[in-house]
């Protein structure tokens, strides 16, 4: 069960918060370990404002409600740390060295996840981040 009043929140840069690259499927830990400064369906965001200061200098607010009412998923933080925790007990040695790390990072900035459910069927590739970048605006103001 989710808590809309929870707030999250992104840094990024003053122009806007990168767009993510929907059509790149990857693990949680994938993104969280090796994804920094590329893009995945993912955009992590905080519980803390002051846990992700190496993100960008533009603090952003998730708008949470509009996220749930459009269909998008956010992985809560305890969600992400259970998931994480399950991949280091069950899977092959490099995926469970990713995902410790993963537990690591994630726990040190409070880490949650915006899983972006949209239709991208009917976009060029080459225009999707452009899209992707328009799209996500709206559900971040800054803060």
């Amino acid at each position: 069960m989710t808590d809309s009043k929870t707030e999250y929140f992104r840094r990024d840069q003053a122009k806007g918060i990168t767009a993510p690259d929907l059509s790149k499927d990857c693990t949680y830990a994938e993104h969280i370990v090796r994804a920094r400064g590329k893009r995945t369906r993912f955009t992590s965001v905080s519980l803390d404002r002051c846990k992700i200061d190496d993100f960008g200098p533009q603090l952003f607010s998730l708008l949470r409600d509009s996220v749930d009412d459009d269909g998008h998923g956010v992985v809560e933080h305890e969600e992400l740390m259970k998931s994480l925790r399950e991949t280091a007990l069950s899977s092959e040695k490099g995926e469970r060295a990713r995902a410790i790390q993963a537990q690591r990072y994630a726990k040190r900035r409070l880490e949650s996840l915006v899983n972006w459910n949209c239709s991208i069927d009917n976009i060029e590739k080459k225009s999707l981040i452009t899209w992707a970048f328009n799209y996500i605006q709206k559900y971040f103001r800054k803060a």
